[in-house]
Parts: structure tokens; C-alpha cells; sequence
């Protein structure tokens, strides 16, 4: 069975991806580890869009934050080239771990529902999560504070409370997108981490 998690960055795909593989013994992939590999072995010319995302990260960080506060819309679009860049190596692994008829959580940002939909004779369960939540940006701080490696740890309140606007709105794109091709959303405002961790587990695990 190929288990799938999709959402924006900074809702904690990763964290509850742990817990399967320490809980019920499931290799987890990351997009993001795939997404190295092709960077590794493509140029910006050949595949735009898996650089796309980077490209935003070297911008001086006072462009960044009016970006993902002013004109949202185009860092999501930024993800989402990056997502149907990553998808290239990502649909291979599937495929690949499905005809072997192994069992794999695979968790990432370019874990999209148009993509997954497109996948035919796969045995596998998607959930997607986000947060919508005023308050998304405390959660940013409070992870980014008790991570020592947190890339976001030194991050200034302006750029979080930015970064917090790109992922709320990007979980509302999500949220529709999920819907539109049949998929389970789980929304995350104002509910306590462990709660929707079992939730996802539960529907990706058990089929609930």
C-alpha cells in the first residue's frame, strides 16, 4: 500500500510521518529527499521549476515577506511549479514500490491532488492537511523555538507572521483541491496536534 500526506509547508507532515514509521513500522519517503536527487542531476534550464522555490529563497528576505504577503497567489504558484517538478521523480518511486508491492508513506508539499489523482492500478490512500487558522503563525513560532535545527528558528516575526499568511492561504487551496478530486482534508485550526495526528493516521492507515 503506497500512503500518501500532502499539505503546505509548516503543518507537520513530518512529525505525524514519524510516527508511522516509529508506531507501525512504514518507511517514509520525503518529497523534499526526491526533489534533491533531480537537483543533483538537472539544471535550472532543463526543469525551471524544480529551482523555482529556490530561486524565492535567495531574494533579500524584506522581497520575500511582501511577496507572500501582497501577492500570495504567485509564492503558491512557486510551490506548485516545484510540486509538478518533484512529481517526476515522485511518480516513478510509487509506481516502482507499488509493483513491488511494498508498503511506503510518501509526505511532501508536492504530494498535489491533481497529481495523485492522475495515478492508475495504484493501491495507495491520500490525506491532505492544512491550517487555516488566524493563530497559524504562534504554532510557526512555538516549533521553530523548540527546534534547535529549525531553519525558521531565527526567522524575525514579520517574516513568520508572512510565511504563517502563504500557508493558510495555500491550506485553503489545498482544501479545495482535495475536495474537487475526492480526497479527505483535515483541517487543523484550533484542534490539538495529537487529535488530527490520529485522525491522519487513522485514515491513512485504516482506511476510516
Amino acid at each position: 500500500m503506497i500512503y500518501l500526506l500532502g499539505g503546505p509547508p509548516r503543518v507537520g507532515k513530518s512529525i505525524i510521518s514519524k510516527t508511522i514509521t516509529v508506531k507501525h513500522g512504514v518507511n517514509v519517503v520525503s518529497t523534499d529527499s526526491l526533489g534533491a536527487v533531480l537537483e543533483s542531476v538537472l539544471d535550472p534550464e532543463a526543469e525551471p521549476g524544480l529551482f523555482i522555490v529556490n530561486r524565492f529563497n535567495e531574494m533579500a528576505a524584506v522581497d520575500r515577506i511582501d511577496l507572500m504577503v501582497k501577492n500570495t497567489t504567485k509564492r503558491i504558484d512557486y510551490q506548485i511549479q516545484e510540486g509538478y517538478a518533484v512529481w517526476k521523480a515522485v511518480k516513478p518511486f510509487i509506481l516502482r514500490e507499488n509493483d513491488d508491492d511494498r508498503d511506503v508513506a510518501i509526505e511532501g508539499v508536492a504530494v498535489l491532488p491533481e497529481l495523485v489523482s492522475q495515478l492508475v492500478d495504484v493501491d495507495y490512500r491520500a490525506v491532505f492537511i492544512g491550517n487555516q487558522g488566524n493563530e497559524h503563525k504562534k504554532n510557526i513560532k512555538k516549533s521553530a523555538k523548540e527546534n534547535e535545527h529549525d531553519w525558521m528558528r531565527y526567522a524575525s516575526d514579520e517574516y513568520i507572521d508572512a510565511f504563517a499568511t502563504f500557508v493558510v492561504q495555500m491550506s485553503g487551496y489545498i482544501e479545495e483541491e482535495a475536495h474537487k478530486y475526492g480526497y479527505e482534508y483535515i483541517e487543523m485550526d484550533k484542534r490539538p496536534f495529537n487529535d488530527v495526528m490520529g485522525e491522519v493516521l487513522n485514515s491513512l492507515l485504516l482506511g476510516a
